[in-house]
């Protein structure tokens, strides 16, 4: 009996650290024109590009996808530059899923929800970029 209880608590903990190695790919088009609307007060609202990308003084780099912010922290990993065959393989996510995942375990913390987060950006018609990044909580 104890050795059929212990296969199992092998088993589920296996289960369980091997989904929380999981890595999640979300695209990000720097090259877009696309704008989205959002409420400023007052019943006014305004556009904002989709797509921002802001270097760090210091390497970091900083992605918005609408009110979304991801981080790339340049001290802690590499870029990952990869031949754009490589998109072939990538299962990309819908950030709107992945947010209602959020929003249900740990809204104040997304990066723990998801900690293996990629974002993956095109550079030119043969390369694309890879960054780990840290989804952090964000109020504009």
């Amino acid at each position: 009996m104890k050795k059929i209880i212990l296969i199992v608590l092998a088993i589920s903990f296996q289960i369980s650290f091997s989904q929380s190695e999981v890595k999640k790919y979300l695209k990000f088009d720097s090259f877009s024109n696309s704008t989205y609307e959002y409420e400023v007060g007052d019943g006014k609202s305004e556009h904002k590009r989709t797509f921002i990308k802001e270097i760090k003084k210091d390497g970091d780099i900083i992605f918005y996808i609408k009110d979304k912010m991801f981080r790339y922290y340049n001290k802690s990993t590499e870029i990952d530059s990869c031949n754009i065959k490589y998109l072939k393989i990538i299962k990309f996510s819908d950030l709107k899923t992945l947010n209602k995942e959020v929003n249900k375990v740990n809204p104040l913390y997304p990066y723990k929800v998801f900690p293996h987060l990629y974002l993956v950006e095109k550079i030119n018609d043969s390369t694309i970029l890879k960054y780990k990044v840290k989804w952090e909580y964000y109020i504009e």
